[in-house]
């Protein structure tokens, strides 16, 4: 009997509607649920890796925008130099907000406005909004500085123009109103402190003639009176006082700081 006639006859003694082995079509069935299973996860890791890809080249795409938009205006140099200061300031938010446990987005940069760099959850506290707020102006204070810095090693003015306009627009984005960075970290600061920093402005605004610093000091005057009467922020009023205190000396340092290096830097570029 050969081979066929031998699976012939088998077939012929097997019961009508017999199949493989139960244990052979329930490992079918898993094979296919595992395999289905594993479609569908490597689907949504595909759709989650598009999604941040999308996000990362809106960035992306944004940024060159910006670059072009600031190019035609000012030349290509300026424009690369621009938007890297600006894409510092924003990484500094972001540094923060990682610091403080929370998940920053991508940065997204806005021809004529800046940029800004999404927060997503809940912050914990004032004061953790106030060093995320300034977390932003100091790396811009510091991006600045690097700038000065090959301006003197190189003695090439774009620099002293990034350097100038670094420190113009970090101050300017130190004005305590929402939402601008100085109106989130300024949050905390009790009448007193106030006060206080309104005497230093006026200081720094005789000495830096800088437009900045008047608007800030009219701002605060304006804050500190409005406020009398007013009920209190029950979140603030957690706030310990150092805590206060140490916020408030970080924001009117800063302030001076980038006062000061806007006036200078202007003075110099003044003298060609």
């Amino acid at each position: 009997m050969n081979p066929t006639d031998t699976a012939a006859a088998s077939s012929r003694l097997a019961p009508p509607g017999a199949g493989p082995p139960r244990r052979h079509r329930i490992g079918g069935a898993v094979g296919v649920g595992l395999v289905a299973l594993l479609v569908k996860a490597k689907a949504l890791l595909i759709l989650f890796k598009s999604l941040k890809l999308a996000k990362l080249a809106l960035t992306m795409g944004s940024m060159f925008v910006m670059i072009w938009f600031e190019a035609v205006r000012y030349g290509w140099a300026f424009g690369v130099g621009f938007v890297v200061l600006l894409l510092i300031h924003e990484l500094g938010h972001g540094v923060a907000i990682k610091s403080a446990g929370l998940d920053a987005g991508y940065p997204l940069f806005i021809p004529g406005f800046g940029a800004l760099i999404s927060l997503k959850g809940q912050i914990r506290s004032p004061i953790v909004e106030a060093d995320i707020a300034l977390a932003g102006p100091i790396a811009g204070a510091g991006a600045s500085m690097a700038c000065v810095a090959i301006y003197f090693a190189t003695r090439g003015r774009l620099w002293l123009a990034l350097a100038h306009t670094g420190f113009f627009l970090n101050l300017f984005n130190m004005t305590p109103i929402a939402p601008l960075d100085g109106g989130r970290a300024a949050r905390v600061f009790s009448r007193q402190a106030w006060i206080v920093g309104i005497v230093i402005l006026a200081g720094l605004f005789v000495t830096t003639q800088a437009p900045q610093l008047l608007l800030i000091g009219i701002l605060a005057v304006t804050h500190t009176f409005s406020r009398r009467g007013q009920p209190a922020d029950p979140e603030v009023e957690t706030v310990t006082p150092e805590a206060r205190r140490g916020v408030a000396f970080e924001f009117f340092g800063l302030c001076g700081f980038l006062a000061l290096g806007t006036y200078l830097t202007s003075t110099v570029l003044s003298h060609p």
